[in-house]
């Protein structure tokens, strides 16, 4: 989104991924990667801050949210609270 303080990330984005549940299936980690990758030009070495949860799809059919993943998502949910400004 281009605004007069330059280009930030449309809000709209950020909020669904910050008010959305662990997810429970793997379309649901697939859903929740998409969103990442669409953040992906504010997000600074995303790879490092999401890289468990673009891990699990790898592995689709040994699919457990565990205690690593959860930790992943609310560590991104936190920087999204505070996305720079490019």
């Amino acid at each position: 989104m281009i605004t007069s303080r330059g280009i930030e990330a449309n809000p709209k984005k950020c909020k669904a991924i910050i008010q959305m549940q662990s997810p429970q299936t793997m379309k649901e980690v697939q859903c929740l990667a998409g969103r990442l990758v669409s953040l992906s030009r504010f997000i600074p070495r995303l790879a490092d801050k999401a890289g468990p949860i673009f891990t699990l799809l790898r592995k689709p059919k040994d699919f457990q949210w565990t205690d690593q993943y959860e930790e992943a998502f609310r560590n991104f949910k936190t920087f999204l609270t505070t996305l720079p400004i490019l």
